[in-house]
C-alpha cells in the first residue's frame, strides 16, 4: 500500500474517531493503541482504531508485545490484511497534544513504509501526523477530516463497550473499574488541529 504524497490531509471514518475519543476521555491515564489505515485515491483513511493490552500511567503507556502477536495471528487466521495496520495513536490524557520524545522514539521503531500517528487527549485536543521511511524520510503534519460511514452505533452503546474493553485489556496504577464513571470535559476549545469537519 503506498500514499499519494503529500496528502492534504487525512481522513477518518465517524465510528473510528468516535471510538478514538471515548478511549482517550473514559481513561483517567495514558492509553494507546492500534489502527486500520486504507489508500485509495482520494489519499489515506482510517477506518477503525482499538486498544491491546497495556499497562498505563500518568505519564505513559506500554502495549503488552504478547498482545500485539496474539493479535496479529488472529487477523491472520481471520483471513484481514495486517498491512493495514498503520495507524499508531496515544492519549496524553490531561496533558497537551504534542509529539514528546518517547512518542517519536515510538513512531521511528514502528516496521513498514510509512505509518499514520495521531496524538489526543481527554478534552479532545487531537493532532495527527504522516510519517514515511521508504524511499525517503519525511515527516507531515497534517489535520485530521472525519468522513460519515453509515448509520451512528449509538455513543452510550458504544461508551459501555469502551469502558469493558478498557477494563479488561489496560493495567493502571488503580482499578479503572471504580474510576470509569462520569466524565465532564472541560469548558473549553480544542487546541490544535482540531478535525476539519465531516464531508458528505
Amino acid at each position: 500500500m503506498t500514499p499519494p504524497l503529500p496528502p492534504d490531509a487525512i481522513r477518518i471514518r465517524s465510528t473510528a474517531l468516535t471510538k478514538l475519543r471515548l478511549y482517550a476521555a473514559r481513561c483517567p491515564f495514558e492509553i494507546g493503541g492500534l489502527g486500520h489505515v486504507l489508500a485509495d485515491p482520494a489519499g489515506l483513511v482510517v477506518t477503525d482504531v482499538f486498544i491491546l493490552p497495556q499497562r498505563v500511567s500518568m505519564s505513559d503507556t506500554e502495549l503488552d508485545s504478547t498482545g500485539l502477536f496474539d493479535l496479529l495471528a488472529r487477523l491472520v487466521a481471520e483471513g484481514e490484511d495486517v498491512a493495514t495496520l498503520r495507524l499508531w495513536w496515544h492519549s496524553h490524557a490531561e496533558m497537551e497534544v504534542s509529539w514528546s520524545e518517547t512518542d517519536a522514539g515510538t513512531i521511528e521503531n514502528l516496521p513498514g513504509d510509512f505509518w499514520v500517528a495521531v496524538v489526543t487527549n481527554r478534552q479532545g485536543d487531537l493532532r495527527c501526523r504522516l510519517d514515511r521511511f521508504a524511499p525517503t524520510r519525511e515527516t507531515w503534519e497534517l489535520p485530521l477530516l472525519e468522513v460519515p460511514d453509515g448509520p451512528d452505533a449509538g455513543e452510550e452503546l458504544l461508551e459501555a463497550r469502551i469502558d469493558a474493553e478498557i477494563v479488561a485489556q489496560v493495567q493502571s496504577p488503580v482499578p479503572l473499574r471504580d474510576l470509569l464513571g462520569p466524565w465532564e470535559p472541560q469548558e473549553r476549545q480544542p487546541e490544535a488541529f482540531p478535525v476539519r469537519g465531516r464531508i458528505e
